[in-house]
């Protein structure tokens, strides 16, 4: 398949590469177990996948890139005030489930034109939750 990279466990991918990943979990919301993300869609931003930022109350995360999430529901307009991607503005991400806060979706007039900074600790990588009875 042309354009698009099939990587092993711990292999990074090319900046902005679409990647797919062999063990290609599905990613959760850590507060309700609604369904955010996949492996499949992690991108590498600025060098990483990963990053660990602080906003202006000094509050520090580690947010992981991903090209989609389709559990995250954004809100607010667009702002390029502290953006840790320059050239990128960005809007919070909540949680379509629950409303948590998950991170951020960017966007720019630059490739790729949208991504999602995830919070890693309100993600849940793994197996789907135990459905409850």
């Amino acid at each position: 398949m042309e354009g698009l990279a099939f990587l092993q466990p711990g292999q990074e991918a090319p900046a902005g590469q679409v990647t797919a990943r062999l063990e290609d979990d599905k990613v959760f919301c850590a507060a309700c177990g609604g369904l955010v993300t996949y492996g499949r869609w992690r991108i590498v931003i600025n060098g990483g996948h990963e990053h660990t930022v602080f906003n202006p109350a000094g509050v520090v995360f580690t947010v992981a890139c991903y090209r989609e999430a389709v559990g995250a529901a954004d809100f607010g307009d667009a702002s390029e005030v502290f953006t840790w991607f320059k050239g990128y503005a960005w809007r919070v991400s909540v949680c379509a489930g629950c409303g948590v806060h998950l991170g951020w979706r960017y966007e720019a007039e630059a490739l790729p034109p949208v991504f999602f900074g995830l919070i890693k600790d309100r993600l849940r990588f793994g197996p789907p939750p135990a459905e409850k009875g």
